[in-house]
């Protein structure tokens, strides 16, 4: 690992753990054995360094969801795979996805980088609106609030950052196929096969840190 991937490695621990403001360049150089003149080498700023992290997090969150969303016309099917694969890339990358989620109102707001995060966010939500309002508006969903359903779903399965284990009683897999029974029978959907996530193409961060 070079040296830029171990600041990005240290620096996601950091952030997720202790959180963005608490973190200084100091702590990062200590955590990498650099001095802060070595780690200002690699980034121009410990706010630049977080919006890199987050672009790039959530770039390959909305990237990887739409290939596995391609094949898919049926509501039901997209949300299957939206359910399935926000769970699955929280779970495999817990400390990015803390801080990719958690993170956002340390960026300046107003700011380019900040901005981008912001539209980059709104792409990927916008499968989740148009899946839910797809399939009310076949009939296949009954959902009085698509807000409030769709904010709720997706929690679910971000909260796989905080708890999930691998080496824990449900493989990711049987967690994925609970997750989307639980979000079909929150929609009301009729009982069906729906489409999940294909695992291979979930989105691959090089510096997030190995389990503990």
């Amino acid at each position: 690992m070079d040296a830029s991937e171990r600041i990005r490695t240290a620096a996601v621990l950091l952030f997720a753990r202790q959180g963005y403001a608490a973190t200084s360049i100091r702590d990062l150089g200590r955590a990498v054995g650099m001095t802060n003149a070595g780690i200002y080498h690699h980034v121009s700023s410990k706010e630049a360094l977080l919006a890199d992290l987050m672009r790039v997090a959530q770039r390959g969150v909305t990237e990887a969801t739409e290939r596995m969303l391609t094949p898919f016309d049926r509501p039901a099917d997209r949300l299957g795979v939206l359910i399935s694969s926000l769970t699955a890339i929280h779970a495999r990358n817990p400390m990015t996805t803390r801080v990719m989620d958690g993170e956002l109102r340390s960026l300046t707001p107003g700011s380019a980088a900040h901005d981008e995060i912001i539209a980059l966010r709104d792409a990927y939500e916008e499968h989740w609106k148009r899946a839910l309002a797809d399939g009310v508006a076949e009939g296949t969903f009954r959902v009085a609030d698509q807000k409030l359903t769709r904010l709720a779903l997706m929690s679910m399965c971000t909260g796989t950052s905080e708890w999930y284990r691998p080496d824990g009683a449900s493989t990711l897999e049987q967690v994925c196929a609970e997750f989307v029974t639980i979000g079909l029978a929150a929609v009301r959907a009729p009982a069906q096969a729906v489409a999940t996530a294909d695992f291979s193409l979930l989105p691959e961060y090089p510096w997030e840190p190995p389990d503990e």
